[in-house]
Order: structure tokens, then C-alpha cells, then sequence
């Protein structure tokens, strides 16, 4: 029987599986590194796009907030020209209301009434002075309120002249004491003492149709 020797046939049959494993890892490998460039280059230029439009929305960002602070200053100066057009219309109003006011306030004084003292604390009058009696300071009240430039009129203080009840002195060429001849008793020591407030109206009133009464 005939031997055959399968030695070099084996060599050569692994030689060439191990050539085409080679080869296969060889290509798997180019592949893989193939497939990671690729990937790589996808992701990279992903990137660079989202950073672009990110820049791009940072800018419009910017220029959205320049526009912004524009148009809070444009409300700004918006908001001063009507604080300022309201000041005018404000002054405007008042100018007359001097002249009037003093006018009517001379008028609504009723007769065995006058005052010894006038303030004025923004918007409202204070009238100190003597009446004849609590009536005329009513009279008063009615009047301030008639007039077309004040209102809200009140009495704060009232009060009987206390020198009223003291005794009259002597009314003849002695001399006091302290050598000074004494005062003789007036009729407005036994006037009432008031105070009264009233309220200046700011706006131009509708003009009424009587007057301040007496």
C-alpha cells in the first residue's frame, strides 16, 4: 500500500487560513478605524455647526438686549415727558387759583369776623382769628365752602375769649402798680377765638352760579 505524505499540504493550507485571518483582521481593522474617522468627522463637524448657531444666538442674544435696554429707555424718557407735560397741566390750573382764592377768601369773611392769622400748608388754609360769636364762624364755614376754589371747610378750634370775664379796670388818669395806665375793655375782648380749616381746590372748578354769600 501506497503512503502519501500530507505534511506540506497541511503547512499550506494553514498558512493560507492564516493569511486570509490576517487579512480579515487587517480589514476589520481598517474598517473599524474607517468607521471611527467617519464618526469622528460626523461628530466633529455636528460640533462645529452647534458652535456656530450657539454664536450665532449669543449675538442675537446681544442684539436683543441692546434693543431692550433701548426701549426701557425710550419708556424712561416717555414716562419723564408725561411727568413733565402733567407738571405744565398741574401748573396750568393753578395759576389762576391765587388771584381767586385770595379774592373769595376776602369776600367769605363775614362782618364782626376777623383774622389774626393766615397759613397756608400745601392745600390747606388755616384761619386763626376772633368772632363775635360761634354763629359768624358758621357763616364762615358756608362761605369757604361756596367759594368755587375751597371746600372741606372745618372748624379745629373754638374757644371764649377768657379776658372777657375779667373785670374791667378803671378808666381814669391812675396809674397801676407797675405805673402803666391801664387798657380799657374793647368789644372784641369778649369775642369767641376759632380756627378754621379749609381745603384749596387744585383744579379749575365749574364756575357756580352765586356768589359767596355775606
Amino acid at each position: 500500500m501506497a503512503r502519501i505524505n500530507l505534511l506540506p499540504w497541511r503547512q499550506e493550507e494553514r498558512e493560507r487560513r492564516n493569511k486570509e485571518f490576517m487579512t480579515l483582521i487587517v480589514a476589520v481593522t481598517l474598517l473599524t478605524l474607517l468607521a471611527a474617522f467617519a464618526s469622528w468627522s460626523y461628530f466633529n463637524n455636528e460640533l462645529d455647526e452647534q458652535l456656530d448657531a450657539n454664536a450665532l444666538i449669543e449675538q442675537e442674544n446681544a442684539r436683543l438686549d441692546t434693543a431692550l435696554t433701548e426701549i426701557d429707555s425710550l419708556e424712561q424718557r416717555r414716562e419723564d415727558i408725561i411727568s413733565r407735560m402733567q407738571v405744565i397741566q398741574d401748573l396750568q390750573g393753578r395759576r389762576p387759583v391765587p388771584v381767586r382764592l385770595w379774592d373769595d377768601l376776602a369776600r367769605a369773611i363775614p362782618p364782626a369776623l376777623y383774622l389774626t392769622n393766615l397759613k397756608r400748608e400745601g392745600d390747606v388754609l388755616t384761619l386763626t382769628g376772633l368772632a363775635d360769636n360761634p354763629n359768624i364762624v358758621s357763616s364762615l364755614i358756608r362761605n369757604l365752602d361756596s367759594s368755587k376754589w375751597m371746600g372741606n371747610s372745618a372748624v379745629s378750634n373754638i374757644q371764649q375769649n377768657i379776658s372777657a370775664y375779667e373785670a374791667a379796670p378803671v378808666l381814669n388818669n391812675t396809674v397801676t402798680t407797675a405805673g402803666e395806665t391801664p387798657r380799657p375793655v374793647y368789644p372784641e375782648d369778649s369775642y369767641v377765638q376759632f380756627v378754621v380749616t379749609t381745603k384749596v381746590q387744585s383744579e379749575t372748578p365749574v364756575p357756580a352760579e352765586d356768589g359767596v354769600g355775606g
